[in-house]
Order: C-alpha cells, then structure tokens, then sequence
C-alpha cells in the first residue's frame, strides 16, 4: 500500500486502501484452502470477498473510475480496471453459481486464483497510480460523491463489513498486526 503521498488521508481513498488490505488477506485465505482441499472453508472467504466487492467497486466503478475520465489520460486506465472488475465478479458469480447449487465438487478454483495475480496487480496500480493521481485532480463534490456511494452500498449489506464497523485507521490495523503459524502449518496475519 502507498503511504508516500499521504492520499490515504483523503476519506474515501483511505477506505479503498483499507478495502485492498482486507481483500488481499480474504485472497490469501481462499488459497490456502484451496490449496489444503478445503473448497467449503474457501466459500466462505469467497462470498465476504463477494461482500466486500459489492462496496468496494461500487464506490470504484461509479465513484472514482467514473471522475477520473473526465481526464483523457486515464480513460483507457479506468476501462481496463473496469474489464478486470468484471472478469473477477463473474469468476467468482460463476463459483457461488456452482456452490449454491450443491456442485461444490464442480467448481474449478484455478482460474480464480490465477485471476487473483491480476488483482494484486490491479490493487498496485490503484494504489500506486490512480489514487494519488486522484487525490491531485479530483474536487470535494468527487469526494462527496463516493461516500455517498459508499454509504448506501454498506447499507444495503446484512451485516457491516469489518473495516465499517471499526475507525481504526489502516495504518494502525497494519501496526498491530502479528503473523503466526498454526499446529497444521498454516502462516497468517491478524
């Protein structure tokens, strides 16, 4: 995550920033169970990846992709971004589709966690490229409109996402995080 510009103090860039942390753990989660034949323990990653998603692109997609074209030169950034979106929502549409339907057996986990290369790649060109580049061009009305966004996509979860039910900032999550390994080998950070 970038912390060298500080766009990470502009309110929603600091939530997306927050959202990619969380995702990448909830990725890492999938994989090593995957990885350890555990497909129902990875469903249930999946579907809060699903969740976060659901928040996460909506404040993206009609939020800060959609102000950032008013610019030409990240037009073409902001449909690539776009398509990758896509392309992770229907693998993961395609692998809940097949669980909900009692085809857990069915489902081909590789091309997810092929597309999650992808999306640490995408994450770093956001953070890296696209967020501060916004916090230089966009207004408060941009900003305004992306809490909005943000606002009414948490409310209309179940139940609040991690990172809405706490103000603690990324920086101290990150802070007092601490890495362990399990009896049966598995590494992870909290």
């Amino acid at each position: 995550m970038c912390q060298y510009c500080g766009c990470d103090q502009i309110g929603p860039i600091g939530a997306l920033m927050d959202d990619h942390f969380e995702i990448r753990n909830l990725c890492g989660h999938i994989r090593r169970h995957v990885e350890a034949g555990e497909r129902a323990e990875a469903l249930e990653y999946l579907r809060e990846l699903k969740r976060f998603f659901s928040v996460h692109n909506v404040v993206e997609e009609a939020g800060l992709y959609l102000s950032m074209t008013r610019f030409e030169e990240y037009e073409d950034m902001a449909g690539t971004l776009y398509d990758e979106h896509d392309a992770l929502d229907a693998l993961i549409d395609d692998a809940l589709a097949l669980a909900d339907a009692g085809r857990i057996g069915d489902i081909d986990f590789e091309p997810l966690l092929k597309e999650f290369v992808v999306l640490f790649e995408h994450i770093n060109h956001e953070d890296n490229g696209l967020f501060p580049a916004s916090a230089v061009a966009l207004d408060d009305e941009d900003w305004a409109r992306c809490e909005r966004l943000r606002d009414e996509a948490v409310a209309r979860l179940d139940r609040p996402l991690w990172s809405e039910q706490t103000h603690a900032s990324s920086a101290a999550k990150r802070a007092h995080a601490t890495t362990h390994t399990h009896a049966d080998g598995t590494t992870h950070t909290h």
